[in-house]
């Protein structure tokens, strides 16, 4: 009974440590489902989620900021510098947000797009593309990689 108490309350331990700044969710995603033998759809939803909401207030943040940012400053930029922007939104934007997560960390990657002045909506698109694909793969990776070296908890204590 203490045991089923515990394991409900990892649920929510795997959402709140997935949406901590720095901590990424491909992390708790290994840690809930290797380390801790819970369910494996309910905890790679779960860490996407924590991450995700994060994600999310960095941009809208970042957003407002830079809205805020413009309207003082209200500089013109030159046909240079909005090429070299569009360029950015088009190729650069999608390998910032899937190399990020794994380089620099999920929410500094999101704040990085946001500095430069992406797009909201397509921040948000690639990010949470990225978030999805790095999560799934280290989910697949905890739940039947793992297995293969012995390191979950059900096969240390079934002495496998």
């Amino acid at each position: 009974m203490i045991a089923e108490f515990l394991k409900e309350w990892s649920y929510l331990a795997v959402f709140v440590l997935a949406a901590l700044p720095w901590v990424e969710s491909a992390f708790v995603v290994v840690l809930g489902i290797a380390m801790l033998d819970l369910n494996p759809v309910a905890t790679t939803i779960l860490a996407f989620l924590g991450n995700w909401i994060t994600v999310l207030l960095v941009v809208f943040l970042f957003d407002r900021w830079n809205a805020w940012r413009s309207k003082r400053s209200g500089a013109s930029e030159s046909k240079r510098s909005q090429r070299a922007y569009r360029l950015f939104v088009r190729y650069g934007l999608p390998g910032l947000a899937f190399l990020g997560p794994i380089l620099i960390g999920t929410e500094i990657a999101a704040g990085f797009a946001m500095l430069f002045k992406a797009p909201r909506g397509p921040v948000l698109f690639w990010m949470t593309c990225s978030l999805a694909f790095w999560t799934i793969l280290f989910a697949a990776a905890a739940a039947y990689g793992v297995d293969l070296f012995g390191l979950t908890r059900m096969n240390q204590s079934s002495g496998a």
